[in-house]
């Protein structure tokens, strides 16, 4: 039994390293922390800088890859959103687990896991849908953000654990952020 636990918590951490490469990979390193700052910042003065840019936006793969390529990464790191969200859900399965002596003083959870993977989801999906040059796949950019979104909202407004919602302050900022810079007419009709 200690083994499986042992496995298991080498297996989250390697969802996190992997989560974290796609992102370095396709955004560039600290470009994610530095937006999250930004975003924190924005948040606390009450007010969103249209105008801010993070410096290191065109430094990553993103622009080499093509937008399949980018929808792959996107559904591999939705799989992992969702199978965190349904770990971290099932209150049962996370008791069993932490009376069996997993994860110390606390229930076992996966909300780094869970939130990190839909942040770096999101970013994928909010640059295609501002990219000028994947107009041809913005019905499908557009298709699956409102999606994505629709569920993320839908399931954190079902959350009633205060340390849950916390973990999701920075995934509302970035939502919130981006869906505000947006200003062209096509979204304002969707949205």
């Amino acid at each position: 039994r200690l083994l499986l636990m042992k496995n298991s918590a080498k297996l989250n951490l390697q969802q996190l390293e992997l989560i974290q490469t796609i992102d370095n990979i396709v955004f560039f390193p600290a470009t994610s922390k530095k937006e999250d700052a930004e975003n924190l910042a924005a948040a606390q003065r009450d007010a969103v800088d249209f105008d801010v840019r993070v410096d290191t936006q065109d430094q990553g793969m993103y622009r080499f890859l093509t937008s399949q390529q980018l929808f792959k990464l996107l559904d591999c790191l939705l799989e992992s959103h969702r199978f965190a969200k349904a770990f971290n859900s099932n209150n049962e399965q996370r008791t069993a687990l932490w009376k069996a002596g997993f994860k110390g003083k606390s229930k076992p959870n996966l909300l780094k896991q869970e939130t990190s993977s839909l942040a770096c989801g999101l970013r994928i999906l909010f640059r295609m849908y501002m990219d000028e040059s994947r107009v041809s796949a913005w019905e499908e950019v557009q298709q699956r953000l409102l999606n994505v979104c629709s569920e993320a909202l839908s399931y954190f407004l079902t959350l009633t654990s205060e340390s849950h919602r916390e973990a999701w302050t920075n995934l509302l900022l970035l939502f919130l952020t981006k869906v505000l810079k947006i200003s062209d007419n096509r979204t304002k009709r969707t949205l």
